[in-house]
């Protein structure tokens, strides 16, 4: 966790040292706004210029949030681990540390390794027994402890499978401030490209003076 705030405060440095960079030079890249975003988003729109800083805001605010909830969720699906696998160990007498999940939801679901085999008899799943051998043996103090056991084991499970999505809307914020970056730096450029040249003197064959105005207009 320490190394990853570090790498965190890090970007933010570069972020920093970036924006002012662009200050002053006041010419954003479209193609650089873009990629800056997918790395860090809101990072691009910082980058384009001080107008865009509240819509960069709130894409590096979404995606504080986020991490802030993925490491909170990932963090909490560890110590519910550790809570019913030190609770197998003490009330069920068996260590399910390593193994697979199969087993782990046969612990939760019988008081003991023998009234499983013996479901898995009457119902004829012969392919379902497990060896009775010491490792495998288990047998619950009071069926309290097994609930216990299996609903941490279900909150455990719900969490972990919350992470994917979190992650996925992790993507889809540094797309979209990817996009939204290019397309305001693309029109800083088109606004930049809008200029008044000068004021050009001119004089005509009756000596009669004035003035044009001169526009260019890129696209």
């Amino acid at each position: 966790m320490k190394s990853v705030l570090t790498s965190i405060l890090f970007l933010f440095m570069i972020v920093l040292a970036d924006t002012g960079n662009v200050m002053a030079q006041n010419d954003p890249d479209p193609a650089g706004a873009f990629i800056r975003s997918l790395a860090v988003p809101g990072w691009g729109h910082f980058y384009t210029g001080s107008d865009h800083r509240t819509r960069g805001g709130v894409h590096l605010g979404t995606d504080l949030v986020l991490i802030g909830t993925l490491f909170g969720f990932n963090a909490r699906a560890i110590n519910l681990k550790e809570h019913y696998t030190t609770l197998s160990n003490l009330r069920a007498g068996v260590d399910i540390s390593g193994r697979d999940r199969s087993f782990q939801l046969a612990v939760g679901d019988f008081l003991s390794l023998q009234e499983y085999n013996d479901f898995q008899l009457r119902t004829r799943n012969w392919n379902r027994l497990i060896e009775d051998i010491p490792p495998n043996r288990w047998s619950w103090d009071s069926n309290d402890d097994r609930i216990r056991y299996r609903q941490l084991r279900s909150s455990r499970d719900r969490i972990r499978n919350q992470l994917p999505a979190i992650a996925a809307l992790m993507a889809v914020n540094r797309v979209i401030s990817g996009i939204s970056a290019y397309n305001r730096a693309g029109n800083e450029q088109n606004r930049a490209g809008l200029s008044m040249i000068g004021i050009l003197p001119v004089q005509n064959d009756f000596t009669i003076t004035g003035s044009v105005a001169v526009v260019s207009i890129n696209f």
